[in-house]
């Protein structure tokens, strides 16, 4: 019965999906990532054992064929995607405002022995003119999640800027202020390096920035251990 449920769920999804993006390419994956979209669904299924980022499955596949051993990667946000990374490249820098979701990667990483990982903890902090902000300002600095309300994600944002310009080969937006995480991660790409920002159907993400010049790459459909399908975007740096 519960795989019935999650095949309508599928379907429905799969119908709205084709009415927005009605060609052959979206068709046929939709009906590819079916089999292994409700292998992920099961209940004992999760991406940090997985290892398997949580954003959309065809991303994922050209994920898999751009990376390679002498990459240096930087991501907001963490998790599946952290492991993913981490067995595929050089090394990854990954920042995270959540201090027990850190705590419990940081275990994992620690358990799996993995080294080539700097983990950083970056948490909001309270500012005192947070209802004069807008979260899709990037310069605003703060989320349009209401649990953080009066919380600024400035540090967090420009963790990045620790680093020098051109640095990574791939930037991974996947975190909290997302905006405000791409303003300050575009000079750090690499030329020829990539920009992958999840979840790129909220269009505030994108819209303060002019990538018309970049390599474009957008995937839809379904995501792993979600009932809900999402869109991920990914840029190269001309």
């Amino acid at each position: 019965m519960e795989k019935r449920n999650d095949s309508l769920i599928y379907l429905k999804r799969s119908i709205k999906t084709i009415f927005k993006h009605s060609n052959v390419a979206s068709i046929f994956s939709l009906m590819k990532y079916f089999p292994e979209w409700r292998r992920y669904m099961a209940p004992n299924r999760n991406s940090i054992t997985d290892e398997v980022p949580w954003i959309t499955f065809s991303a994922i596949d050209f994920l898999k064929k751009i990376s390679h051993s002498r990459m240096n990667i930087f991501e907001y946000g963490s998790g599946g995607s952290t492991f993913f990374w981490a067995s595929r490249v050089k090394h990854i820098t990954s920042v995270e405002h959540d201090r027990s979701w850190f705590e419990k990667i940081k275990m994992v990483l620690k358990e799996k022995k993995i080294t080539n990982v700097d983990y950083v903890l970056s948490e909001p902090s309270s500012i005192p003119d947070f209802g004069k902000k807008q979260f899709q300002i990037a310069s605003d600095y703060i989320s349009g999640d209401q649990s953080y309300n009066g919380k600024s994600f400035e540090t967090y944002a420009k963790t990045i800027d620790n680093f020098p310009d051109e640095m990574f080969d791939l930037i991974v937006v996947d975190g909290r202020a997302r905006p405000s995480c791409i303003l300050h991660s575009l000079k750090k790409i690499k030329r020829g390096g990539y920009l992958v920002v999840d979840n790129s159907e909220r269009k505030y993400y994108l819209s303060g920035f002019d990538l018309s010049s970049w390599g474009t790459w957008i995937f839809f459909g379904p995501v792993p251990y979600s009932y809900n399908f999402s869109r991920t975007s990914i840029f190269q740096k001309p």
